[in-house]
C-alpha cells in the first residue's frame, strides 16, 4: 500500500513569506529605481555631449572658436529629446518615456557683453603659438603712455589753434600799424603838395588820409574781437583740457602747465596793449575833423587867389603865396600821426605759412598722402544692419578686463584678422578687418582713415612729449619762433609761437612715422634722440613742398603691432562685438542665415521622464484607484559649457 505525501503551509507561514517577498521586491525595485536615475543622468549628459559636439565647423576652422548653432531654446530642447531617445528605447531594466525638457539657462556668444567670446579666445590662446609684441613687464607703462600720448595730443591740438589765433591777433596789430604808416605817408605827400602851393594835390592826399583814418575803428574792432575770442578760448580750453591732463604723469603735466601759462601771460600782456590800441578810435575821429578843417582852409586860400587873379590887370604884384599857404602848412604839420609803441606783428610770414601748411596736409587729403607709392585703397563695403555691434550689443553694463587678457585678445586678432599690411588679399567681406575693429565703419577706406588718424594722434602726442623733454629741440623751436615773430628776446609771443612750432614739429614727425608704418617699416614706441628723423629745416621744407618723406626704420613696432596698441587703449566690449561682426560677415558669405547670437556657449536644462515600476506595485492601491500602469516621474538636470 502506497503512502501519500501531503504538503501543507499554514496561513502564518504564507503571511511571513509574502512579507519576505514584498521586502525583497521593494529592495530590488529601490535598487532598480536608483539605477534608473543614474541611467537617466547618463542619458541626459550624453545627449548634452551630443548637442555640444555639433559645434559650428566653419567657426572652428576659421577662428578656432567652439559655439553650437541653435535658433532658440526650443531647438535645443528638441535636439535633446532626439539624442536621449535611443537610451529610452533600449531593452533594459529601466523602462522610461520622454515627457519634456525645459531649458533653464542658455548663454550665447553675444550675451553678457561678449564675455563668452572672450573666454573662448583666452582658452585657445593658452595653447596657441604666438608672441607678444610688447614686453610683458611694460604692459602697464604701455597703457599709461598710450593714454598720456592721446591726452597730450588733445591739449596740443587745442593750444596749437590758440597759437594761430595769437598770430592772427598780431596780424591785426600789424594791419593797424600798416594803416598808421600809410597815414604818415599820406601826410608827407600832402605837406609836399602844400609846400608847392598845390591845393588840389593836397586835397587828394588829404582825402586818402581821411579814408585811412576812417578805417581805424574797424581795424580796432577786429583786433578787439580777436583778443576777446582768444581770452575766452584759453579760459574754455583750460577747463576742457583738465580731464586730459589728469591722464598725464606729473612731469608731463607740469610741462603742459608751463606752456599754458605762457598763453595766459600773452593775453595778460595784450590787455596792456589793448588800451593803447583802443585809444586810436577816438583819436582817428578827432583827426578826421582836423584834416577836414585843413582842407577847408586850403580851399579858402585858393578862393582868395582866384579872386585876386580876377581883379584888374593894372596891378603889377600878384598875391603873396607864401603868406597865404604858410598858415595852412603849419596847421597841417600839427597833425600827429600815432604809432604803436610796442613790438608786434609777424615778420616772417613765409615760414609761418609753411608751418600752417604742415597742419593743412594733415587735415585735407591726408590718407592719400600717407599711402605708399602705388598702393590702392580697398573699395570694399559691408552691410552692417544685422551685425552684433549694431543689433545685439547692450549699451549698459560695460565690463573691464585685465591688461594681460586684453593683450592676449589683441594677439588673437593679429592672428585671425587681416589689415592693410596683410600680404595676401583677405577673402572676407572687408579687406581691412583690424582697422574695422577700430573704426566700425562699413567702408574699408573709412576704417583705414580712422586707423591712420588715430596712429597720427598717438604718435604726435608721444613725439611732443619727446620734444618737451629735450632741451636742444626746445631751443631749436624757440629760434624758429624768434625768426617768425622777429623778436630777439624771450617774450610771451615768442613762447606761444615756440609751442606752436613744437606741436607742428611733433605732427610732422608723426606724419613721417605713419607713412613709414604703412610702407612696412617700424617705429619705436618711445623715441630717443637717435630715432628722431625730422629736422627743423626739414619741417619747413615739408611745408613748402606739401609732401613728407617716409619715416621709420628696422627697429620698433610694425603697423600691425601699432594697431594692437590702439586696440589696447579701447573698450574691450566694443572691440569684441566688432570681432563678432567680422566673423558673422565672413561666415555669412557661405551661410546667409548665420548669426553670432545663435552661437550657444552654455546650456543648462531639466528633463522630465515617466518611469514604470517593475518589481513592485501596490496592488490594493491600484484596485482602489483603478490604475494599473505603475507610472512615476523623474527629473534630471544637465549642464554643458565649452
Amino acid at each position: 500500500m502506497r503512502s501519500r505525501l501531503e504538503g501543507q503551509i499554514t496561513v502564518w507561514t504564507s503571511l511571513i513569506m509574502m512579507c519576505l517577498f514584498a521586502l525583497f521586491c521593494v529592495l530590488v525595485e529601490s535598487a532598480r529605481t536608483a539605477g534608473a536615475r543614474w541611467y537617466l543622468q547618463m542619458a541626459a549628459d550624453s545627449a548634452m555631449d551630443s548637442i555640444f559636439s555639433q559645434y559650428h565647423r566653419q567657426l572652428w576652422d576659421s577662428y578656432r572658436l567652439l559655439f553650437a548653432e541653435y535658433e532658440d531654446e526650443e531647438a535645443v530642447a528638441a535636439d535633446f529629446a532626439a539624442f536621449v531617445q535611443p537610451y529610452l528605447e533600449a531593452k533594459n531594466w529601466y523602462p522610461m518615456q520622454y515627457e519634456s525638457a525645459e531649458v533653464e539657462e542658455l548663454y550665447v556668444a553675444t550675451d553678457d557683453n561678449g564675455i563668452y567670446l572672450e573666454q573662448e579666445i583666452l582658452d585657445y590662446m593658452k595653447y596657441g603659438v604666438w608672441e607678444l609684441d610688447f614686453d610683458a613687464g611694460n604692459v602697464g607703462k604701455l597703457q599709461e603712455s598710450g593714454r598720456e600720448a592721446e591726452a597730450v595730443r588733445a591739449v596740443a591740438s587745442s593750444y596749437r589753434g590758440h597759437a594761430k589765433e595769437a598770430l592772427k591777433l598780431e596780424k591785426s596789430l600789424e594791419a593797424i600799424s600798416e594803416n598808421l604808416s600809410d597815414q604818415m605817408q599820406e601826410k608827407r605827400q600832402g605837406l609836399s603838395c602844400l609846400r608847392g602851393y598845390d591845393g588840389a594835390g593836397f586835397r587828394s592826399y588829404a582825402g586818402k588820409l581821411i579814408r585811412k583814418l576812417e578805417k581805424i575803428p574797424g581795424l580796432v574792432e577786429t583786433y578787439g574781437k580777436r583778443a576777446d575770442e582768444l581770452a575766452r578760448g584759453l579760459e574754455a580750453s583750460r577747463a576742457a583740457c583738465a580731464p586730459h591732463r589728469e591722464l598725464c604723469t606729473d612731469p608731463v603735466d607740469q610741462l603742459l602747465e608751463d606752456e599754458i601759462r605762457e598763453y595766459e601771460a600773452y593775453v595778460a600782456q595784450d590787455g596792456e596793449r589793448r588800451k593803447e590800441v583802443e585809444g586810436l578810435t577816438a583819436l582817428s575821429a578827432e583827426q578826421v575833423v582836423f584834416v577836414e578843417q585843413v582842407i577847408e582852409a586850403s580851399e579858402e586860400v585858393e578862393r582868395i587867389i582866384e579872386e585876386w587873379e580876377s581883379e584888374e590887370d593894372d596891378e603889377e604884384d600878384g598875391p603873396d603865396l607864401d603868406a597865404l599857404w604858410s598858415p595852412v602848412i603849419r596847421r597841417f604839420e600839427q597833425l600827429e600821426i600815432a604809432s604803436l609803441s610796442f613790438v608786434h606783428g609777424v615778420k616772417d610770414k613765409e615760414k609761418e605759412g609753411w608751418l600752417n601748411q604742415v597742419e593743412q596736409m594733415y587735415r585735407s587729403g591726408m590718407l592719400s598722402l600717407m599711402l605708399p607709392e602705388g598702393a590702392q585703397v580697398s573699395g570694399r563695403r559691408a552691410e552692417l544692419e544685422h551685425v552684433p555691434s549694431r543689433a545685439d550689443m547692450m549699451c549698459e553694463g560695460a565690463r573691464g578686463i585685465s591688461m594681460m587678457d586684453h593683450l592676449l585678445v589683441n594677439a588673437y586678432c593679429g592672428e585671425f584678422f587681416a589689415c592693410f599690411r596683410t600680404e595676401s588679399e583677405a577673402s572676407g567681406v572687408l579687406q581691412y578687418e583690424m582697422e574695422y575693429l577700430l573704426g566700425g565703419d562699413p567702408s574699408d577706406e573709412e576704417n583705414l582713415s580712422v586707423a591712420v588718424h588715430r596712429l597720427l594722434a598717438i604718435r604726435e602726442g608721444l613725439n611732443l612729449v619727446h620734444i618737451l623733454s629735450d632741451a636742444s629741440r626746445r631751443a631749436e623751436a624757440r629760434n624758429l619762433a624768434m625768426a617768425i615773430t622777429g623778436l630777439a628776446g624771450v617774450t610771451p609771443l615768442v613762447l606761444v609761437t615756440t609751442f606752436f612750432v613744437m606741436s607742428v614739429w611733433a605732427l610732422g614727425e608723426a606724419i613721417m612715422d605713419v607713412r613709414g608704418l604703412l610702407a612696412g617699416k617700424k617705429v619705436p614706441l618711445f623715441k630717443t634722440a637717435q630715432d628722431w628723423q625730422l629736422s627743423i629745416d626739414g619741417l619747413l621744407e615739408m611745408g613748402s613742398r606739401k609732401d613728407a618723406a617716409v619715416g621709420g626704420g628696422e627697429q620698433g613696432l610694425s603697423y600691425l603691432s601699432w594697431l594692437k596698441v590702439l586696440l589696447f587703449l579701447d573698450d574691450i566690449v566694443l572691440q569684441e562685438y566688432r570681432m563678432m561682426d567680422v566673423m558673422q560677415l565672413n561666415i555669412g558669405q557661405e551661410q546667409k542665415s548665420f548669426r553670432m547670437r545663435r552661437g550657444v556657449y552654455e546650456v543648462r536644462l531639466k528633463g522630465r521622464f515617466c518611469g514604470k515600476h517593475v518589481f513592485f506595485s501596490p496592488g490594493f492601491v491600484e484596485n482602489l484607484l483603478g490604475e494599473n500602469d505603475h507610472k512615476y516621474f523623474s527629473e534630471v538636470a544637465a549642464e554643458r559649457v565649452y
